[in-house]
């Protein structure tokens, strides 16, 4: 089985990750990229997706 072979995770190399990850600094228009494609991603079809469902109820019962 794929649980068998995950191990847990080393202390040691996830402090080092941490502090590599604190020296990193991100530009504006790295920030920008992420929160458009978080919209693109995530907000867009959740919309979509509540969108469909109240046509479809609306269609169900006689609204529409």
């Amino acid at each position: 089985m794929i649980w068998n072979r995950i191990k847990p995770p080393d202390p040691e190399k996830e402090a080092q990750f941490h502090e590599q990850m604190k020296d990193v600094k991100l530009g504006w228009k790295d920030k920008l990229a992420m929160i458009l494609s978080a919209y693109v991603v995530l907000l867009l079809p959740a919309l979509l997706v509540v969108v469909g469902m109240a046509l479809l109820m609306l269609w169900l019962f006689g609204a529409l």
